[in-house]
């Protein structure tokens, strides 16, 4: 769980991206994957089609483009999620897509991007 100075940086970070919807509740917002998938985009757009991600409140949905986004894109980046941490974040959980965007926020570093 990061600290909340943590995931302050994190949400001054999102800013800069410019997105389908707006990000007013990160954890309800980034649930189904499809504006982690857009920021991936933003950061690496050879690694990610956009049309493979499609928004949805049910949880097959969400699950379906977190697995596609883990097995195609964040993979290749370094980052594994596990079916658990996959389900928090599509379940909303408090912290969880904060730790996963912390994440991109440190192979997007580690390619040379210039984070904030």
């Amino acid at each position: 769980m990061l600290s909340t100075e943590e995931q302050s940086i994190i949400q001054q970070w999102l800013f800069q991206f410019r997105l389908s919807s707006r990000i007013r509740k990160v954890s309800r917002d980034l649930s189904d994957g499809v504006l982690v998938a857009e920021i991936l985009h933003q950061l690496f757009p050879r690694l990610v089609d956009l049309h493979n991600y499609t928004k949805g409140f049910a949880t097959a949905r969400k699950l379906d483009n977190w697995e596609t986004l883990n097995r195609k894109v964040l993979k290749k980046l370094g980052i594994y999620l596990t079916p658990d941490i996959i389900l928090s974040v599509t379940q909303g959980t408090p912290g969880a897509a904060y730790d996963i965007l912390m994440e991109i926020m440190i192979a997007a570093e580690r390619n040379g991007i210039e984070c904030l």
